[in-house]
């Protein structure tokens, strides 16, 4: 796709999520469905998880508060911390003293904390997007709000094009001969990603077949007998996953040795800061994908 067909993409996606600036004025969508209105552009933002804290800085916003688990980019490491990633520990009190003028979390899950802080009258914006498109249309709405939405639409038209730029190479692989994938979440209960979840689109961007696309919602449970009858030829999940993800632990499991992945040792492990944190940098971790499951295509 050429580069202005993309900012003609990402203005669609300003006039869609971030709306009007009228006086100062400035409001947007969240995934949520919620519009969230400002005054005027904030300046003191408070960040409730990593892939917020991660959009925030990719625009340019000034990050007043973030997690413990905000590790990137590396200045988010110095930001006062206001707690953990669950809502329970975190810090109200904290959040409060920082004075932001905008808190963005990551949807549901924080509920708890933005409910409270809405009694004090702190805006919350809701950022939990489930593919690519949300992805983008979420960054240029926090560069809206956050008087950055120049920078906003670059840095989402840019990723677009990262990731176009892969389907265009896999593109060329009949249906029938891609790689079947298998993303493991989580193994104990056993965790995969279902079709609304931006993993579902990496794997299918990357090229691959996810053996579980026909499960709805995020992370669907799924028994070690269903995944083997399926028999992926790939494996993959976050590097975070420890030793729980490697071809040993994996064949150890019973029955798990009968799968094509396993067979051949292609258990694929990519860094959980692309692939876990839905920001800009999961086309990096799409094209990481490609390369893993067709390294002949991404010399």
């Amino acid at each position: 796709m050429k580069k202005f067909a993309l900012f003609s993409i990402m203005l669609a996606f300003a006039a869609v999520f971030s709306s009007a600036q009228s006086g100062g004025r400035v409001q947007a969508v969240d995934s949520l469905g919620a519009t969230i209105g400002l005054p005027k552009a904030a300046t003191r933002v408070v960040s409730l998880s990593p892939a917020c804290t991660e959009v925030l800085f990719a625009v340019g916003a000034t990050v007043v508060g973030d997690t413990t688990y905000c590790v990137y980019p590396p200045e988010a490491v110095s930001v006062t911390k206001i707690g953990g990633f669950s809502a329970s520990s975190m810090s109200v009190e904290k959040i409060l003293s920082l004075k932001p003028d905008l808190v963005v979390s990551s949807g549901a899950i924080h509920k708890p904390v933005t409910d409270e802080l809405a009694r004090y009258g702190i805006v919350s914006f809701a950022y939990a997007p489930k593919n690519f498109e949300e992805i983008a249309a979420g960054i240029v709405a926090i560069g809206t709000l956050t008087g950055r939405k120049d920078d906003a639409a670059l840095v989402a038209s840019t990723m677009l094009g990262k990731i176009a730029k892969v389907k265009a190479t896999v593109a060329a692989i009949p249906v029938d001969q891609r790689l079947s994938v298998f993303w493991e979440i989580y193994d104990d209960p056993l965790m995969t990603s279902g079709s609304a979840t931006f993993q579902h689109a990496i794997v299918e961007a990357a090229g691959g077949r996810d053996i579980f696309s026909d499960l709805a919602g995020s992370w669907p449970r799924v028994s070690a007998e269903e995944v083997i009858k399926r028999a992926p030829q790939v494996i993959m999940g976050a590097d975070d996953h420890g030793d729980k993800l490697t071809v040993a632990s994996i064949a150890a499991r019973p029955g798990w040795n009968l799968i094509p992945a396993v067979r051949s040792g292609r258990i694929i492990l990519l860094p959980t800061g692309l692939v876990s944190n839905p920001g800009p940098r999961v086309a990096d971790g799409v094209l990481l994908a490609a390369k893993a499951l067709y390294p002949r295509l991404f010399p």
